[in-house]
């Protein structure tokens, strides 16, 4: 989630922008797919969609998620639990969270002024979330909802949302409410296993041009989201 600098102190809100994808090809240890079940047949040609062009058009087609749940992090912000728990609500308990130390994913505050929140995630080439590294802005002047909802729209990156809904709590400057699109963007993804290829589910596929997925897992990507 991030406010335009040049103009952010004139709008209503800070706006939320996609970075380019960064490709980190660093070797990794063969990761694990496990988790996931298969769909259970209540999705729509639209939910696939969706979930591809926020998902796995990063992975030439193949699903991205954490391999396990709950998914752990560790916060420095007050409020994180109930900010994060606002997926679990809206999803059914599709996804799920614990907090303590040691988490693969990583909460606290920044002193920048050029954006809301920011999230730095990274996965393996057979579709697993391995870290994530959330900053959320102290100074939250101009943002959606405050902190509050900047922790929760950023929880969206952190559970699969490589990108931005039109609206709702995943849209670019966010929103008070996650949508009944939004939730069923989740919980298509974590019923899936990670790596599951949809592009037999989709109408119309556009690639990214690159052949991204690997069943060993041995390459790794990363990508910030502002």
């Amino acid at each position: 989630m991030s406010k335009i600098r040049l103009k952010a102190r004139s709008l209503a809100g800070r706006k939320r922008l996609l970075l380019p994808l960064l490709f980190l090809t660093v070797a990794l240890g063969s990761c694990s797919g496990g988790g996931g079940g298969g769909d259970d047949g209540g999705f729509s040609q639209a939910d696939y969609s969706l979930l591809y062009q926020l998902n796995a058009i990063q992975l030439s087609g193949h699903t991205i998620r954490w391999a396990s749940l709950p998914i752990r992090v560790t916060s420095s912000v007050e409020g994180t639990p109930a900010d994060y728990n606002r997926w679990n609500t809206a999803t059914g308990g599709a996804v799920s969270f614990s907090f303590g130390a040691g988490g693969s994913v990583t909460v606290g505050w920044s002193n920048s002024t050029a954006w809301c929140g920011v999230t730095s995630i990274s996965w393996t080439s057979s579709g697993t979330f391995t870290s994530a590294r959330v900053l959320i802005a102290r100074n939250q002047s101009g943002c959606s909802g405050g902190a509050s909802n900047t922790n929760t729209h950023e929880a969206g990156h952190v559970v699969g949302f490589l990108g931005h809904t039109s609206s709702g709590m995943m849209a670019p400057t966010g929103g008070p409410n996650i949508t009944d699109a939004e939730s069923r963007f989740v919980r298509l993804l974590y019923s899936l296993a990670p790596g599951t290829d949809i592009t037999g589910n989709l109408r119309v596929r556009e690639g990214n041009g690159k052949n991204t997925f690997d069943a060993s897992g041995s390459r790794r990507y990363s990508m910030t989201i502002y």
